[in-house]
């Protein structure tokens, strides 16, 4: 669900004209933030999934390679360097995060 979201944010972006601007995700998911973006706990692991050709440290393959690709190629259309990434406990009440869930719950309501 997180990747999808994330897939779906940057599709947005794009076609909103906002490749090229500074952008701060702030995400509930590590796995994402990790997988995406370099990290003071290392690299982005889908630079490592690209060079095994997606496969992992253990030589399986990647789980949700299709989405991961997916995500890969949107990534590509937008200048890495102004792409900022910030995690937010699911738990914790955020201003921002509140109002997003709100807009969600009405438009589920729809």
């Amino acid at each position: 669900m997180e990747m999808t979201a994330f897939l779906e944010s940057l599709k947005k972006l794009e076609q909103l004209g906002l490749t090229q601007q500074t952008l701060l995700f702030v995400l509930n998911s590590q796995y994402v933030i990790k997988s995406v973006s370099d990290t003071k706990d290392g690299p982005a692991w889908m630079k490592s999934w690209k060079k095994r050709d997606w496969k992992t440290a253990n030589g399986k393959p990647v789980a949700n390679q299709e989405l991961w690709q997916d995500i890969d190629r949107e990534l590509d259309k937008f200048d890495s360097s102004k792409l900022k990434f910030a995690w937010l406990r699911s738990t914790v009440s955020d201003a921002g995060s509140d109002f997003v869930d709100s807009l969600l719950i009405k438009r589920m309501d729809e």
